[in-house]
């Protein structure tokens, strides 16, 4: 291993127009996605795309994911990745139809649908006691408090 990370990493790189995807020549882990060695005495794997938004943009956020406009795991060019969370990235994926949208209904073992949320919704707006909402519905009372506070079905707007 012979020169800077840096180095090491562009060597690696198949760049193309500053448009197009910058393909990834070393290493890959299943997922598509490049690795690379860090060096020196831990010699840790790095992830390619990672690598390449630091090595243009600076050190990444705790906590944030380097995503990817193209959704190619593959590229690294700085220009394709942006920082986000791992919820943004996930609605990223939903929105552009990659993964399946597990929300709601959808996901898997759920006792409500969508209908029984608008109405949980109405009787709470009449002051319905959420014990009473739970079990007609056959839920935990923390099911309704959660719908109440938003920490479950948020993204399902009012009917």
């Amino acid at each position: 291993m012979k020169g800077t990370l840096e180095e090491r990493f562009w060597a690696k790189v198949d760049k193309q127009g500053p448009d197009e995807c910058w393909e990834w020549q070393g290493a890959k882990i299943p997922k598509g996605y490049g690795q690379i060695r860090e060096g020196g005495h831990c010699n840790k794997s790095l992830l390619a795309h990672r690598v390449s938004y630091e090595l243009a943009h600076g050190p990444i956020p705790a906590g944030k994911f380097v995503c990817h406009h193209c959704d190619n795991p593959s590229c690294v060019n700085p220009a394709h990745l942006w920082i986000g969370t791992n919820a943004e990235n996930l609605h990223d994926m939903i929105d552009k139809g990659r993964g399946a949208d597990r929300r709601g209904e959808r996901a898997g073992g759920v006792k409500l649908i969508e209908q029984d949320v608008h109405e949980i919704r109405r009787m709470l707006s009449r002051a319905i006691s959420q014990t009473v909402i739970a079990k007609k519905y056959g839920v935990a009372q923390v099911t309704i408090s959660m719908i109440k506070t938003g920490k479950t079905w948020s993204w399902l707007k009012e009917a």
